[in-house]
C-alpha cells in the first residue's frame, strides 16, 4: 500500500534528524594524541566507514520516499476506465470559448471579449487564463498581446467534458 504524503513527510524529518546527530557527533568526536599518526588515521577511516553507511542508508531511505511519492501522485491522477487520460470538465461558456478558438486557431483577450459579448477584457482574461492553467490552451506573448491557442496534437492525453447544452 502506498503511503500518504503525511508518512512520508514525517520520514523525511527523521531523516534531517539522523543527519543532524550524525553531524553532532563528528563535531564531538573524543581528541586524539598528535604524536600517535597511526591511530588517527585509524580513526579517521573507522569514522569514515560509519559516515558512509549512515550516507548509503538515508540515500536508500530517499530514494525509497521519491518512488513512494511518484507512486502517490500517479495514482491520483490515474482514471482506471482511461489510463493515461486526463479528464478536465469545463463550463458551457468554457466550451464556446474553445470551439470559438478551434476556428480562429489564435485568440488574444480582446477577440474572445468581442465574441462572448463582455462588457470588460477582465472575464476573457481570467477564462482564458484559466484553461491555461488546466493545460488546454498554450500561452504566447506576442509584444504587448498574450495570445492562446488550442492544439490538439499536444492535448492527445485530455478529454474535455462539458456540460450539455
Amino acid at each position: 500500500m502506498p503511503k500518504t504524503a503525511k508518512q512520508i513527510e514525517s520520514e523525511i524529518q527523521a531523516l534531517m534528524q539522523e543527519l543532524e546527530s550524525v553531524s553532532k557527533k563528528q563535531e564531538s568526536a573524543p581528541a586524539v594524541n598528535e604524536g600517535d599518526v597511526a591511530s588517527l588515521f585509524k580513526q579517521m577511516v573507522e569514522e569514515r566507514g560509519r559516515t558512509n553507511t549512515i550516507l548509503t542508508n538515508i540515500a536508500g531511505k530517499i530514494a525509497q520516499l521519491e518512488k513512494d511519492m511518484e507512486t502517490l501522485y500517479s495514482e491520483s491522477e490515474a482514471y482506471p476506465e482511461a489510463p493515461g487520460r486526463r479528464q478536465i470538465p469545463v463550463s458551457g461558456l468554457d466550451a464556446k470559448i474553445l470551439d470559438y478558438i478551434q476556428s480562429k486557431e489564435m485568440v488574444c483577450a480582446d477577440e474572445v471579449k468581442q465574441a462572448m459579448g463582455y462588457k470588460g477584457r477582465n472575464a476573457a482574461c481570467s477564462r482564458l487564463n484559466k484553461l491555461h492553467k488546466l493545460g488546454v490552451l498554450e500561452r504566447f506573448q506576442l509584444g504587448h498581446k498574450v495570445y492562446y491557442k488550442y492544439d490538439a496534437g499536444r492535448a492527445t492525453d485530455i478529454l474535455i467534458i462539458s456540460p450539455p447544452q
